[in-house]
C-alpha cells in the first residue's frame, strides 16, 4: 500500500484507486455517524477529501499502516461532520410565534446602550482624574488597583514603610473622589 500512496502521490489515476479501495470504509462511517440521510453524500464527499489529503500528508517512513492512518482519519471527519450536521440554524429574524414576533425580540438582551455610555463617560473621567495625582499618587493606585500588587510588595519596590503607602494610597483615593464628583 506505501507504493501505491507514493505513486498516487504523482497520478491522479493511483489516487481514484485508493478511493474506491476506502468506498466500504466510507460508507460504513458514514452510516454510522450520520443519522440524517440528506446529508449522506456530503458526508461521503468530506470522507473523500480527507483520504485525499491522508495521500499527500502520510509518512511513508510511519510504523502505522496507511489504512490505520486513513481510517482514524476518515472516522474522525464522520464525527465532526456529524455535529454540524445535527446543528440547525434559525435565523433571528425568522418568525417563530402566532403573533409574528421573531427570535431578536423574544430573546432578552443584557445589553444597555446607556449604562454603557455612562460606563464609558466615567473610566474617561477616572483616567483623567489618575492624572490629576502626584506621580507617588498615581503609582500606588495603578500598582494596587491595576496590577493588583499587596500593600506590602508596593511598599517593599518602594522602599519605604508599609503606613507611608497606605497613607498615600488613602489620599489618593480621596483626591479622586473628589474629582469625579
Amino acid at each position: 500500500m506505501r507504493d501505491l500512496v507514493l505513486l498516487a502521490r504523482k497520478d491522479d489515476d493511483k489516487k481514484v484507486l485508493i478511493l474506491k479501495r476506502f468506498e466500504p470504509l466510507l460508507k460504513r462511517a458514514c452510516s454510522l455517524y450520520i443519522k440524517n440521510k440528506s446529508y449522506f453524500e456530503d458526508a461521503m464527499q468530506e470522507g473523500r477529501i480527507v483520504i485525499l489529503k491522508c495521500i499527500e500528508n502520510y509518512d511513508l517512513s510511519s510504523k502505522c499502516p496507511f489504512e490505520a492512518y486513513v481510517k482514524r482519519a476518515v472516522v474522525n471527519k464522520m464525527r465532526e461532520f456529524s455535529v454540524k450536521a445535527n446543528l440547525e440554524y434559525v435565523s433571528l429574524d425568522q418568525e417563530i410565534t402566532e403573533d409574528g414576533e421573531n427570535m431578536y425580540e423574544i430573546i432578552p438582551s443584557d445589553f444597555d446602550l446607556e449604562g454603557e455610555r455612562i460606563k464609558e463617560e466615567n473610566i474617561k473621567r477616572l483616567y483623567d482624574a489618575l492624572y490629576k495625582l502626584t506621580k507617588k499618587q498615581r503609582e500606588v493606585i495603578i500598582d494596587f488597583y491595576f496590577k493588583n500588587k499587596s500593600m506590602v510588595e508596593i511598599a517593599q519596590n518602594k522602599r519605604c514603610h508599609y503606613m507611608a503607602i497606605a497613607r498615600l494610597k488613602e489620599r489618593a483615593l480621596k483626591r479622586l473622589k473628589d474629582e469625579m464628583e
